[in-house]
């Protein structure tokens, strides 16, 4: 926002045009769909006035992937790809080889997301093979998340997981490493679809070295709620607590009283799926007394309905093990004892049998 106002103030267009580019990237990050539409498409309709064809072309790129993002209906389909392929008729057009990798590759997120798989892959093959022309890793290596999110919508696991891996290895040494991590989950994630635990693991092992070796504990944290699906999905509980517990510490040692307390409600919901109800308590209330010092009023909401669900599991643990424990002196109606509206059917049973001559 501030390099756009310093634009306005000096008059300079093609630089306010710019601005609200990367304004718009930013806002769709943060999950503001319609303000980060609103401020590419300004963007746009700017750069066409100024007659800035690169400009244009990366706004209308954007668009696409604002689409593709945070899109349902058919209508922000149809901007999306139309935005899409704008892009890319305007970057061939002009000999932009760069703008038009981009926007294939904004044109791949967008077929994807709006249910075209195969296409999708088509234009991320396509993609990277500009970027490989380019010499662009960073490039490629997007491109090739995007080709393996296409495969992992048209069920293709195989080919997905593989396409993610080749992404891990472009951006080895990349960006601080951060992408490298978060592409070893992307695997992690594929892996565990396809329930192959074993692979889903050594993925997130080299993610969390990344992460270690970066002192990134956010990231670290990540990896360990990925370790817990993966071991719940296994069935190993035990490991999964471990990495619930781990994360704790994490954060703890990193200062984040806010992670801390919210992995902290992470353990006391283990715990609460596994009935064991009276630790998860002590747990949350840990929690609670931590998210208390953050005055974050979301996560201290959390605290308290965690602690609402284990107080009432804890009744019912109560009511059923009172049940069992009296089970041999006690008589529970398979029917209910109270029986609606018996007693005027018993009376006009009464009544029809005086009339028929059976009393």
């Amino acid at each position: 926002r501030a390099a756009r106002a310093a634009a306005e103030r000096s008059g300079d267009q093609k630089a306010k045009a710019i601005a609200s580019i990367r304004l718009a990237e930013a806002l769709s990050g943060m999950g503001k769909a319609q303000q980060a539409m609103n401020e590419a498409t300004e963007a746009a309709e700017l750069c066409e006035e100024l007659r800035f064809e690169e400009g244009r072309g990366a706004a209308l790129a954007l668009t696409a992937r604002i689409c593709a993002a945070h899109g349902a209906s058919e209508d922000d389909a149809e901007v999306g790809l139309d935005a899409a392929q704008d892009a890319v008729r305007l970057f061939r057009k002009a000999g932009i080889a760069r703008g038009e990798a981009v926007a294939l590759w904004s044109s791949a997120l967008a077929e994807g997301a709006f249910g075209r798989p195969q296409q999708a892959a088509k234009l991320a093959k396509e993609a990277m093979a500009l970027f490989q022309q380019l010499a662009d890793h960073a490039g490629e290596a997007t491109a090739c998340l995007a080709l393996s999110a296409a495969h992992s919508r048209a069920g293709d696991l195989r080919k997905a997981s593989q396409a993610a891996t080749r992404a891990a290895e472009l951006q080895a040494g990349l960006a601080g490493g951060k992408r490298e991590a978060e592409s070893w989950q992307a695997v992690a994630d594929i892996e565990l679809q396809a329930q192959c635990h074993e692979k889903a693991l050594a993925a997130l092992a080299k993610a969390r070295a990344i992460f270690q070796q970066t002192k990134n504990h956010a990231g670290q944290a990540s990896v360990l709620a990925d370790e817990q699906r993966v071991h719940l999905s296994a069935g190993s509980f035990g490991e999964a607590m471990r990495a619930a517990k781990e994360a704790v510490t994490v954060n703890h040692d990193a200062g984040d009283r806010l992670a801390e307390g919210r992995a902290l409600l992470r353990v006391s919901e283990l715990l609460l799926e596994n009935n064991d109800v009276a630790r998860g308590q002590k747990v949350a209330e840990v929690a609670v007394g931590i998210l208390s010092e953050t005055m974050n009023q979301e996560a201290i909401a959390q605290g308290f309905e965690m602690l609402g669900a284990l107080k009432h599991a804890a009744v019912r643990l109560e009511m059923e093990n009172s049940i069992m424990m009296n089970a041999d002196y006690m008589h529970m109606p398979k029917h209910l004892v109270v029986d609606p509206g018996f007693s005027k059917r018993l009376q006009d049973s009464y009544k029809e049998a005086g009339k028929k001559g059976m009393i």
